[in-house]
């Protein structure tokens, strides 16, 4: 009984992760970097033909993205929750997690890379570049891994909303007569992940005020 209210405890503690929106928003602004590039192209704003801006920009909001990230666990989810110490079996799921983001970020910057230099089909009929397909699928399989070893269950609709951000550009720009598809279609899939992190970390800070500013 001991060892089940133990782990009953331990989840809800890892739980209390995801409360504060960070995570949402960090993810949010990774899937935005992969839209921004053609956003920008479709405002006639950088050339998407070459290779320096598209892996530019990316990388730039990426940097900006983990450093959001890493501080707001630091000076500002920390200071409120405490550090907490979790048990062998919860930190293996850990280490599987960042295993998964390792091989998923190279696996997915290998695909881009070989997109722009034309190695990979750009798209057929279809419009949907090879490196898109393999995105969407990637996606799927990793994101719903992520959301069972983490018991984080908004990563299942965000995984549908990765695996079909780029697909459904391509296929909108080749197929669709609309304005700004890339736009469209990148407010649809990053924003509510952006929404819903801002508006959790706004009552984040409500809820868990600093202490000694909890009476003020």
């Amino acid at each position: 009984m001991e060892q089940l209210n133990f782990k009953t405890l331990e989840k809800k503690a890892f739980r209390s992760f995801f409360k504060d929106g960070i995570y949402d928003v960090f993810l949010g602004l990774i899937l935005l970097s992969l839209g921004l590039p053609l956003i920008l192209n479709e405002f006639g704003l950088i050339d998407y033909e070459t290779i320096t801006m598209p892996l530019l920009i990316p990388f730039i909001l990426n940097i900006g993205a983990l450093a959001f990230f890493i501080i707001g666990k630091k000076y500002i989810t920390t200071p409120r929750l405490g550090i907490v110490r979790f048990g062998k079996t919860r930190k293996r799921k850990m280490t599987h997690i960042k295993l998964l983001l390792a091989i998923s970020v190279l696996f997915g910057v290998i695909a881009f890379f070989l997109s722009l230099l034309k190695v990979l089909p750009v798209g057929g009929e279809t419009g949907i570049p090879l490196s898109g397909v393999i995105f969407g699928i990637q996606a799927i399989l990793v994101f719903s891994l992520m959301a069972y070893f983490m018991d984080f269950t908004r990563l299942y609709p965000y995984a549908f909303l990765f695996a079909i951000s780029l697909p459904l550009t391509f296929w909108l720009k080749k197929n669709a007569v609309m304005t700004y598809p890339s736009l469209w279609v990148f407010s649809f899939t990053a924003g509510p992940m952006l929404v819903v992190g801002w508006v959790l970390f706004i009552r984040f800070l409500h809820q868990y005020p600093r202490e000694g500013k909890a009476g003020s």
